[in-house]
């Protein structure tokens, strides 16, 4: 039977001194867990390799704003796109109040998918491995060491909580393991104290008084709303803030012991390795002599080898100016004289005579000569070593600097390259924003029509509107926007003069005088060189009113007329095949068609009412109905066939509306039913 699979969790963000602790706990329950180190070079491949389910990710808000919020954002969206199911936002330290607030909408922005996105708020976490950068209690702990003063963080009335390292990695794995979905979590243990009383504690543990300046007026922690996590994962704290602080400072102490063996330990090493690279060849030059003098002795008194007629003190002075250079051979040349010297003076020789024998003479002679040349050989390799290793040092730090440059240029070259693939005018940008009209269907250009100018002009607020067939009115067919859902749902032409102006001379509008409640920018579109449709926009940035973007808005028209006209000489060409012969009845797979772009469109602009009347054609054929229906509806309106039944499709209609088609239609004897099942 095969074996159940881990689950898995990837742990993401800042690295925090408790992440080991952390890991440790949910590889003891049986998870596999992944790290994302902030240097990983393809974090993608993470996600597309293990497939995790969760990602927790931790916050380090003393980095700039840009880099946390850029890199929070990037994750959120690699967590979307690879399906992760449960997102977890892991906070600490509310003293970082416009931070964590900021943290929290981005995290809320990305709610509404299929992941669920939750916050975990942790107060101040502190434990073994703390560096006085890693949070109050273990800065305070170096200054009680230190005998330095530490400022407080309120008066008596504010206090501040704080929460040990396994505390705070148990409460993160509950949240986890019990799938917490929730919106935010407030991991508390309870028990706030005062800066009095946490300096207290801290001078308690440590044995050494710590000083404590006062602070602001009151720090008053705050925490937002969210669930309790006592009541909501059943997690309680198991240290209290005197232990936990025990602990912190046992680790510590012991930590600093041991680097301070280790250090002792260390400077032996190397101060016995010093002694020993200065004392070796000394002492490898006495012995050499020691075993020159044995030779000599063993040889009846002489240093010259009878076999081979050869001075054994030439093999020991070369063998120590190879191995140590000049300063060796002297000392071993100075060895070898006396050695000689005895030796003579040992068969009977004179000291003064000896200053006037040549043969002699020139024995000491040769020791020194062998004893120069030895040397300079060895001095000579040594200074080509140490030449090459000086070039080899040159060459690693130009190779070293030229591949920094390299590294720069390429990043630098990616993120114009981003810069340019992703900017408002590009090529690649704008073609992936007109592809969107590459469609015949009428109904999906009107909503793509909004979406691509809402991209392409980078405004939130747009109206378009459908020409009637006798030219007297405009009906909105698409908003989006607050200021564009305040718009009139129908417009008179001869009531504005720039709608007159704009359909007569087919030019774009643009609302220099800045009229009131006339659209900023307005364009027709064309089709077949008569006006079909406006697209209005309002509420445009001082920026957007510049000549580049009345370029765009019209390029943009230009591109939404070309593909209306595609879309409406399909629909021509095609309308046996979407109409039932002779009626403006729809058949069942263009009537579904049109009633899934219409959900479309409701899910661009947020908010759109869709009415759908079920029919009774009782003795009535499909003839007989159109002319019956055609006259009750709106050109914008749908009549058709779908799943065996007629159905009238209003779309923009309200409950007000369906009432009053009902009401007409039933004056001409046909049955209509609300039926909202079908949306």
């Amino acid at each position: 039977m095969a074996g159940k699979l881990n689950e898995k969790v990837l742990l993401a963000g800042s690295r925090v001194f408790w992440q080991e602790t952390l890991q440790r706990l949910f590889a003891k329950e049986g998870w596999d867990f992944y790290v994302l180190t902030e240097d990983y070079p393809a974090p993608e491949e993470v996600f597309r390799i293990h497939n995790v389910p969760v990602v927790l990710y931790m916050l380090d808000f003393r980095q700039e704003t840009g880099a946390w919020a850029s890199d929070l954002n990037r994750i959120l969206a690699m967590c979307c796109k690879h399906e992760v199911k449960r997102f977890y936002l892991v906070t600490a330290a509310l003293a970082f109040r416009q931070a964590n607030a900021l943290a929290e909408r981005i995290a809320d922005a990305w709610r509404g998918s299929d992941m669920s996105v939750s916050v975990l708020r942790l107060p101040e976490v502190y434990g073994p491995g703390a560096e006085p950068a890693d949070g109050l209690v273990a800065d305070w702990l170096e200054a009680s060491f230190s005998g330095e003063t530490r400022q407080g963080f309120g008066d008596a009335e504010g206090k501040r909580e704080f929460l040990y390292a396994d505390d705070a990695a148990y409460a993160v794995f509950r949240s986890v393991s019990r799938n917490f979905a929730g919106k935010a979590l407030n991991i508390l243990n309870g028990k706030p104290v005062t800066a009095g009383e946490l300096a207290e504690i801290v001078s308690r543990v440590t044995g050494r008084a710590l000083i404590v300046t006062g602070g602001e007026t009151s720090f008053g922690e705050r925490w937002p709303a969210g669930k309790d996590a006592q009541a909501e994962i059943g997690w309680n704290p198991k240290y209290s803030l005197q232990e936990g602080i025990a602990n912190t400072c046992r680790e510590r102490q012991e930590a600093l012991a041991a680097r301070s063996r280790a250090k002792s330990r260390a400077d032996r090493a190397l101060q016995a390795q010093k002694w020993k690279e200065k004392l070796v060849p000394y002492l490898e030059n006495g012995a050499g002599a020691l075993l020159m003098a044995g030779i000599a002795w063993y040889q009846g008194g002489t240093t010259v080898n009878p076999a081979i007629y050869f001075d054994m003190n030439f093999a020991y002075i070369g063998a120590m100016g190879l191995l140590y250079g000049k300063s060796q051979s002297l000392i071993a040349m100075v060895f070898s004289s006396f050695i000689l010297l005895a030796v003579l003076l040992h068969a009977g020789a004179n000291a003064v005579a000896l200053m006037y024998m040549p043969q002699h003479l020139l024995h000491f002679v040769a020791y020194l000569f062998v004893a120069v040349l030895s040397g300079y050989i060895a001095d000579a390799r040594a200074f080509e070593r140490q030449s090459a290793k000086w070039h080899e040092d040159q060459a690693r730090e130009r190779y070293d600097f030229l591949r920094s440059l390299y590294d720069e240029c390429v990043v630098v070259k990616d993120r114009l390259y981003r810069q340019i693939v992703n900017s408002d005018d590009s090529i690649g940008r704008l073609y992936r924003i007109i592809k969107s009209l590459d469609s015949v269907a009428t109904e999906n250009i009107f909503t793509q029509a909004a979406g691509v100018t809402a991209q392409v002009m980078g405004v939130e607020n747009i109206a378009v509107y459908v020409l009637s067939k006798d030219g007297y009115y405009l009906r909105q067919k698409v908003r989006m926007g607050r200021v564009a859902f305040q718009q009139p749902r129908s417009l008179k032409v001869q009531d504005y003069d720039y709608l007159k102006n704009l359909i007569e001379e087919k030019h774009f509008y643009i609302n220099r005088e800045l009229v009131k409640d006339t659209p900023d920018l307005a364009a027709p579109i064309l089709y077949d060189d008569k006006v079909i449709g406006v697209v209005e926009l309002f509420g445009l940035d001082f920026q957007q009113w510049s000549l580049y973007h009345q370029n765009l808005f019209s390029i943009a028209m230009r591109l939404i007329s070309s593909s209306m006209g595609r879309a409406y000489q399909y629909e021509a060409e095609a309308q046996e095949k979407r109409y039932y012969s002779g009626t403006r009845i729809l058949r069942s797979e263009a009537f579904g068609e049109i009633l899934q772009e219409l959900l479309e469109r409701r899910k661009l602009q947020g908010e759109m009412p869709l009415g759908i009347l079920k029919l009774s054609a009782g003795s009535h054929s499909y003839e007989e109905l159109d002319a019956v229906c055609g006259k009750m509806i709106r050109n914008e309106d749908f009549l058709g066939e779908y799943h065996g039944e007629l159905y009238i499709l209003l779309p923009d209609a309200d409950e007000n509306v369906c009432v009053m088609v009902q009401e007409r239609l039933a004056r001409e004897g046909v049955t209509a039913v609300r039926e909202e099942k079908v949306l």
